[in-house]
């Protein structure tokens, strides 16, 4: 005997009041992964509730409740003024949502996927590690921009999550991940009982819209912890395309141990003298030569000392609560909106 399967919603995505989608949604499933399913990538990034770039707002239909999400990705408030996040809305009725940005950043899906194995994985902190995954030479190299993330699987654990790339496409085989392990997540779990090298691994993607944005003479990039690897990406890349920049990477971490891709950063330095790098460090040793405080602490040292930060893009990315607090700074030394560009990630555990 057949089950019925869970009832479908038709549900209308409008982008800028215009521009309308029509999908249907299952009640199991969120508007971002129905909007996937018939080929269409909504701006979203952590997939998780945490960053807010999914928000949209309700115009007409019923939901029960949003799943778990963060404070920092959508008020109380603001979602009884009807905001929602896509990400975290199953429905329980047709709807109608509508997105504050234009159509075209909601492109037709172009995922691939691709096999590989893992050529190294190695500790480089007590809470992370870098794993490097070299794809099979049966198809053509994956091709990413600096800023953008993979969805990671784990074959012989069936396990996915979602990574930034450190390193860039160009026309290599390898993807270079710092990935932070968290006290009981699955995946992380899954990756210190691996053997490392030779595990069969398969990455999926690109995703993600967090990228440089437009030519500055000065950019600002503010990371926390694992949050410095799109940065990394992005940094690498200014390199490349605008030599004469002068970046300034503001890099935070709880304590120097947890400090990454430190020989990274000195390469960069290397290859761009005028590259400022500040790092914080919120419990220093007693001999801590760099900022005490957190990656936002250094973050307000730097914009009262520049000229004119309205000038200047702003790339941030981290925890949420980071994130948050960053751009409520920014906010106060009046860098229009539009410059300030970030990406949230999730500090918990196993995604619901």
């Amino acid at each position: 005997m057949n089950m019925p399967g869970p009832q479908l919603h038709p549900v209308r995505l409008t982008f800028e009041g215009a521009n309308a989608v029509e999908i249907a949604c299952a009640e199991n499933e969120d508007i971002v992964s129905a909007a996937m399913r018939h080929g269409i990538l909504l701006v979203s990034e952590c997939r998780q509730g945490s960053c807010g770039a999914c928000r949209g707002f309700l115009e007409e239909g019923k939901y029960d409740a949003l799943l778990e999400h963060s404070e920092h990705a959508l008020s109380e408030y603001d979602e009884d003024e009807g905001w929602i996040l896509a990400c975290r809305l199953k429905p329980r009725s047709a709807l109608v949502v509508d997105f504050d940005y234009p159509a075209d950043r909601a492109a037709r899906l172009d995922i691939d996927s691709r096999p590989g194995r893992i050529i190294a994985l190695d500790r480089v902190s007590p809470t992370t590690v870098r794993l490097v995954v070299r794809t099979l030479v049966a198809q053509n190299p994956l091709q990413w921009k600096a800023g953008q993330y993979v969805r990671l699987h784990l074959t012989q654990a069936g396990l996915t999550r979602p990574f930034s790339v450190a390193n860039l496409s160009s026309t290599t085989r390898e993807l270079e991940f710092f990935i932070r392990l968290v006290p009981g997540g699955r995946f992380s779990e899954a990756l210190t009982q691996m053997r490392g090298e030779g595990e069969a691994v398969s990455v999926e993607g690109p995703y993600g819209n967090f990228g440089l944005a437009a030519e500055c003479a000065e950019p600002v990039f503010v990371a926390g912890g694992t949050g410095l690897v799109p940065v990394l990406a992005m940094l690498r890349q200014l390199v490349i395309d605008s030599p004469d920049s002068r970046p300034t990477l503001i890099f935070g971490a709880a304590n120097e141990q947890e400090l990454i891709a430190l020989d990274e950063i000195e390469t960069l330095r290397a290859c761009c003298s005028a590259l400022k790098v500040e790092i914080a460090v919120v419990s220093p040793g007693a001999t801590w030569a760099g900022v005490s405080g957190t990656a936002v602490d250094a973050l307000k040292k730097h914009l009262a000392c520049m000229p004119n930060p309205q000038r200047s893009h702003f790339y941030l990315c981290g925890p949420a609560a980071m994130v948050a607090a960053g751009r409520g700074v920014i906010s106060t030394f009046r860098v229009p909106e539009e410059q300030v560009h970030h990406e949230s990630f999730a500090i918990n555990g196993d995604p619901p």
